[in-house]
């Protein structure tokens, strides 16, 4: 599980895919399931991934300590790791004030990190494992409490989040060079869509901003085409 011989990962690749596809079908299953899912179930099913994310986590911080020491990078600071802090807090206590704010954030961060995946081992090693599962959780954890808890989402919201987010980035641009980290790849973009901002050369940062801003707006068009259903 921690052996180094598991190094490499390659994208698209048949781990790659089962990762995705595992996380589709615990999708369909959420939706299928949504009105069965009451009580005593619906609790240990919050509390119980709200705990398995935490533990992943803090396994991981673990397990890169003991191989380089303390880095910046391990600073819960980016997206997907302030995303899967609240959500794990949201599973366990079913507040909609802070559900309303990281849903977007969830979704769209774990979308992106699961497509790039930005990763350096393989299955079974325990990174390929909590890389996977950690993003797959907080992007169910979210689903799970839109579809099964039935939070309510609005473009108010989407919108509030979203303004959030801007004024963290500006925070957390100047603060990448000061720790010489690279929280919500303000600082180096991964090279698999690097090529896609190329044309922008140096302004590279804002067409990633305004990207993830677009993410936002395709998040909340399933809840728009219900609302017109309706």
């Amino acid at each position: 599980m921690f052996n180094e011989a598991y190094q490499g990962f390659t994208w698209f690749g048949l781990s790659h895919l089962f990762s995705i596809l595992w996380i589709l079908v615990s999708i369909v299953l959420i939706v299928v399931f949504r009105d069965k899912i009451t009580g005593k179930t619906d609790l240990y099913l919050r509390r119980g991934v709200a705990l398995l994310m935490i533990i992943l986590e803090w396994t991981f911080y673990g397990w890169s300590l003991s191989k380089g020491g303390f880095q910046t990078s391990l600073l819960p600071l980016g997206v997907c790791a302030i995303s899967m802090y609240v959500t794990a807090y949201t599973l366990w206590t079913k507040n909609e004030k802070t559900f309303k704010i990281i849903f977007p954030w969830a979704i769209s961060g774990a979308l992106l990190s699961l497509i790039i995946a930005d990763l350096g081992y393989n299955f079974p090693h325990f990174r390929f494992l909590h890389y996977f599962g950690n993003h797959g959780l907080f992007l169910l954890g979210n689903i799970y409490l839109l579809v099964v808890v039935k939070f309510k989402f609005t473009y108010k919201d989407l919108l509030k989040s979203s303004l959030i987010l801007l004024i963290y980035s500006i925070v957390i641009y100047p603060l990448n060079f000061l720790l010489d980290s690279n929280h919500l790849f303000l600082r180096e973009i991964p090279h698999e869509v690097a090529p896609l901002y190329a044309f922008l050369g140096d302004f590279w940062v804002v067409g990633f901003m305004v990207s993830i801003a677009l993410l936002f707006q395709l998040i909340y068009v399933p809840f728009l085409l219900k609302r017109q259903k309706a």
